[in-house]
């Protein structure tokens, strides 16, 4: 695959990722991470994750966001960088925003996403703590 094409790709698995966020469920979010996978949160807390218990965690991510104002986000693509034929590192900027735009924060997060049976999904979630 070309970086071109990947680079396609991973814009569209990102905003899809971002209009499920903005469904506030679980179930769908989680159905966008490979089982088990692995977070580095903005807290710096890690969390490993089951298949069984990744819709219970991003249910509980996306009802504090929502608790905090979310209501959409946006995000520029910073960096894709290839790993190999079946995975790529992709590194972003996010903006959380309230329901008239206003921004509630930002941060640089990067995922190592791996594609199986074509589809993309979240490996690694690393938020870039400080």
């Amino acid at each position: 695959m070309g970086v071109q094409q990947l680079e396609a790709e991973v814009r569209e698995f990102v905003e899809t990722y971002n209009a499920t966020f903005r469904s506030i469920d679980g179930h769908r979010i989680a159905a966008l991470y490979h089982s088990p996978c692995v977070t580095l949160r903005g807290d710096g807390s890690i969390h490993s994750l089951a298949s069984d218990q990744l819709v219970s965690f991003f249910q509980g991510v996306v009802d504090t966001y929502q608790r905090e104002g979310y209501r959409d986000s946006r995000f520029e693509i910073v960096q894709v960088v290839p790993l190999g034929g079946h995975s790529a590192l992709v590194m972003l900027d996010w903006e959380m925003l309230r329901g008239d735009g206003s921004l509630i924060r930002g941060w640089r997060q990067s995922y190592n996403l791996v594609r199986t049976k074509d589809v993309w999904q979240i490996l690694v979630s690393t938020f870039h703590v400080n």
